[in-house]
């Protein structure tokens, strides 16, 4: 199996300039916020699942 790093790559960039090409900084910034506190959150969630009772 080999990775298309390049593509791959190119897909995640194309994304996120459609997401973010009609925002203003502080609406990027607000985006940005919120996916990182979304992040955090599955994250959080992943981690208490598997910490030892």
């Amino acid at each position: 199996m080999s990775v298309k790093a390049v593509e791959m790559t190119r897909k995640i960039r194309d994304r996120h300039y459609k997401e973010t090409k009609d925002l203003s900084a502080e609406e990027q910034k607000a985006l940005i916020k919120e996916k990182s506190e979304r992040l955090q959150a599955r994250y959080k969630a992943t981690k208490d699942k598997s910490a030892p009772k």
